[in-house]
């Protein structure tokens, strides 16, 4: 028997997006077996939409907005009882092309060619102009370089980490694995979790498997967001050089990685916006989030 899906869409007050995501979700060539909305709390006429438009499908409210993080620990909550054998995760902002989900069970395929079984596997993501977008470019594999040079003649790349706007999860990797940690609230949460699934398992990138990340610009918003949203980024940053989910390299590579986020944020918002980077980071060395 094929691999059956779920699709899980995690939303919070993006009515219009949700709605065309869902479209491109029941309109896939291989459409899942069934799709589960986790609504974070929309106060913005989401729910009477959904339960308009897409009565048949799995819907979800929860009382309060528990950011991405909340969303996506939940909804994989839910999702893990399920008993589909893969978790499609997807923000409402990831827009599938009509072949997405089959190009990526078509690259599942390929895997198990290669006698490996994956607890992962992500799309390509571009923006709305077609251009690779920026934060859904996963960071290869470098623990297998033979691995590598293997799977580049099947169009499928080793990672280490992704994202959640088109991420395929496998319900064993899931029920073997802790929920996303959910006090990360927003950003930097699915590097976290996928690191976990990866630490010591396999993912991969689809090459042809692609998925259109509607994000308002093609780059991190986090340079220009809020300092309260910051903070979290900044806290975030810390959590994830702290976290198991990556050994010493990968540690060393999120505080290289996170000191070129912070210089961009002063560049955009000068020396004052110091005190908040210093905040954020401090509380995530000092305190780290609850065990998942």
């Amino acid at each position: 028997m094929p691999d059956s899906v779920l699709a899980l869409v995690v939303t919070h007050n993006r009515k219009a997006l949700l709605e065309e995501c869902l479209q491109r979700i029941l309109q896939q060539t291989y459409p899942p077996a069934e799709v589960l909305v986790l609504d974070n709390a929309s106060t913005d006429g989401t729910e009477a939409m959904v339960r308009q438009r897409f009565a048949a499908l799995r819907y979800v409210r929860l009382p309060e907005n528990t950011g991405a993080a909340g969303g996506f620990h939940h909804g994989l909550a839910l999702a893990r009882d399920l008993e589909y054998d893969w978790i499609w995760l997807l923000d409402d902002d990831a827009h599938p092309e009509p072949d997405s989900l089959f190009l990526m069970l078509e690259g599942l395929r390929r895997v198990r060619g290669m006698g490996l079984e994956p607890n992962l596997l992500l799309s390509r993501l571009v923006w709305t102009d077609g251009r690779p977008h920026p934060m859904g470019i996963p960071w290869p594999d470098l623990r297998r370089p033979a691995l590598l040079l293997k799977s580049r003649k099947q169009k499928l790349l080793p990672i280490r980490f992704g994202t959640y706007a088109s991420m395929l999860v496998s319900r064993a990797a899931a029920m073997a694995h802790p929920l996303p940690t959910r006090d990360y609230f927003l950003w930097n949460d699915d590097l976290e979790y996928s690191g976990r699934l990866l630490r010591r398992g396999l993912g991969f990138l689809v090459q042809d498997s692609v998925v259109v990340h509607k994000t308002r610009n093609p780059f991190s918003s986090a340079i220009t967001a809020s300092d309260e949203q910051f903070y979290l980024e900044a806290r975030n940053r810390a959590w994830l050089v702290r976290s198991d989910a990556f050994g010493p390299l990968g540690k060393t590579f999120w505080a290289l990685n996170s000191l070129g986020v912070f210089v961009a944020r002063l560049r955009e918002r000068g020396l004052g916006g110091a005190k908040i980077i210093w905040k954020g980071w401090l509380e995530g060395l000092r305190n780290p989030p609850p065990r998942y």
